[in-house]
């Protein structure tokens, strides 16, 4: 009888053990997915290890006709040279926007062709073909390739990394997320960013709300003041950002 308790205990003990594991694999999974600069699916690139006070600003889901230019207008008021990541579909009636980034000595990257809420749900064949879209879109009008890709929502998973690797994408994430597109004040936005502001930082902001524009303006003379310096993209991780 003590022998038969002592059975049904520890095989309770090893089935709470082996649920515990699988929580803890879970949490694990889930983390890795949705923390991009966790690396735990791919290298992703979130900030630069240096001492200089140099930063660099990244815009997503553009481009926006009625926000975008504006966005540029600042950007070249103040001779600074930005990131934008482009859904591709929103390529079509602002051709002349894209144009004018890549003159104007912006870099310009892959932000898939739909942002669809399911695209961590492709499969990598998918997601090549998504990603090669927009990729075509850009050079169409750009006649340049990038290499730059910032995966919709920052999730990672094991598409991809695989469709990634094959197209020669460098996975780029970001150290300080503005939450422009879910935070309403304006002001709590820019106190959010410059509470985390340090040597390194790649910023994410986004071009496709009109509340952008009061941001940048105050962040700009805000760094400036400050004695940082906003720099472009690849200038600050030192990566090659076109095929």
């Amino acid at each position: 009888m003590i022998l038969l308790v002592a059975f049904s205990i520890i095989t309770t003990l090893n089935i709470i053990f082996i649920i515990v594991l699988l929580i803890l694999y879970l949490v694990i999974l889930v983390y890795g997915s949705y923390s991009i600069c966790s690396g735990f699916y791919v290298k992703t690139y979130c900030s630069a290890k240096i001492a200089k006070r140099e930063i660099a600003i990244t815009f997503d889901d553009g481009p926006n006709g009625e926000v975008t230019g504006n966005v540029l207008n600042i950007l070249k008021d103040s001779d600074i040279k930005a990131c934008f990541f482009l859904i591709g579909e929103n390529a079509a009636n602002n051709e002349d926007i894209i144009e004018r980034m890549n003159n104007e000595g912006h870099l310009i990257g892959n932000h898939s062709f739909t942002h669809s809420n399911y695209y961590d749900l492709y499969s990598s064949g998918r997601m090549m073909d998504d990603l090669m879209a927009t990729e075509n879109a850009i050079f169409k009008i750009t006649g340049r390739k990038t290499r730059l890709f910032r995966p919709p929502f920052g999730v990672t998973n094991p598409a991809i990394k695989k469709s990634t690797a094959k197209l020669n994408y460098l996975v780029i994430g970001w150290s300080i997320r503005s939450f422009d597109g879910t935070i309403s004040d304006p002001d709590k936005i820019f106190k959010r960013v410059c509470r985390r502001l340090k040597p390194g930082a790649i910023i994410l902001f986004h071009d496709n709300n009109p509340k952008i524009l009061s941001i940048l303006s105050r962040f700009i003379e805000y760094v400036t003041k400050n004695e940082y310096k906003i720099v472009r993209l690849d200038t600050l991780l030192n990566i090659t950002s076109y095929k």
